[in-house]
């Protein structure tokens, strides 16, 4: 096992094969990604959101070659740590569900301190760092770091993609490629307004290579639980992917947990929960607690 440090300057704006790797490692290395908020810097430095392109509000840190993976393979993404070294309240006009109630740019920096953060005198909300982007490079072409999202990661915005977590992604082209950033200090569930306390700091992460894991999507393990994330393309619904999210969770039950249809069946109806993903794509998590 081996330590590597990524620093902020190899940013990307889209999950690219062709991308210069930031560096090789070996399955089971430990890696730490530094991630940028340069496009927030830059807005409370008086620069418009129009002047800032809009993929430059999502760059990713990588990408990380990882060798031995192969399509067919899946990586593993154990997140052991996510420090914050600055975070943001955004609010832009004319973006995402609320960006209509205002006619100006609104940004401040917000103070970190222990396991908070200081929104107002009085608003303080609990630190809850998290990753917004993760993904690894398409088999062709190159894949936005915006929108949409893709069973292969992307911009997720998942709270659960926190420390603890296990993230398990499908590998479309030799090596991987992986690359994360989008970093928030915490994030309501569905991204409601769009954007939130946006961070830049640093994910250490182990990254090891599963042989002979084809997946359909992304799958977020934490001790108690297993989390079966259904991602459609921008011509999906969330209704259908409602539809898959359901489905791939009584496949698991029966596969992978091994309980029999009628088992499975009664066990989804009463101990499953679907949550949404980010706004980028429908998408839907399907969690299941592990049975005891």
């Amino acid at each position: 096992m081996r330590y590597h440090f990524v620093p902020k300057s190899h940013c990307q704006r889209a999950f690219s094969r062709t991308a210069r790797p930031a560096v090789e490692i070996d399955s089971e290395d430990i890696v730490t990604f530094e991630t940028s908020d340069d496009a927030y810097l830059r807005l409370s430095h008086g620069e418009s959101p129009d002047e800032i392109p809009d993929e430059d509000y999502n760059v990713v840190t990588g990408p990380v070659a990882v060798n031995g993976s192969e399509p067919g393979d899946s990586l593993q993404i154990d997140i052991i740590s996510i420090r914050m070294h600055r975070a943001w309240s955004v609010w832009i006009p004319g973006y995402g569900p609320l960006g209509h109630l205002t006619d100006s740019l609104r940004i401040r920096q917000l103070t970190v301190t222990g396991d908070r953060v200081i929104v107002s005198d009085r608003i303080q909300v609990p630190l809850s760092p998290m990753i917004g982007c993760l993904g690894v490079a398409p088999a062709t072409g190159a894949a936005s770091t915006l929108e949409p999202a893709y069973p292969f990661g992307g911009n997720l915005d998942l709270c659960e993609l926190s420390a603890g977590a296990s993230v398990l992604l499908p590998v479309q082209t030799s090596g991987g490629w992986l690359a994360l950033g989008d970093l928030h200090a915490a994030m309501g569930a569905g991204e409601p307004a769009h954007i939130s306390l946006e961070a830049s700091g640093e994910a250490i992460v182990r990254v090891s290579v599963i042989k002979k894991r084809s997946l359909a999507g992304p799958v977020i393990r934490f001790s108690n639980r297993t989390s079966y994330v259904t991602v459609l393309n921008e011509e999906g619904t969330l209704e259908q992917a409602v539809q898959v999210a359901t489905e791939r969770a009584y496949e698991a039950l029966v596969t992978d947990f091994r309980m029999t249809p009628d088992e499975a069946y009664a066990y989804l109806s009463s101990r499953v929960s679907l949550r949404f993903g980010g706004p980028a794509s429908p998408i839907v998590i399907a969690e299941i607690p592990h049975p005891h």
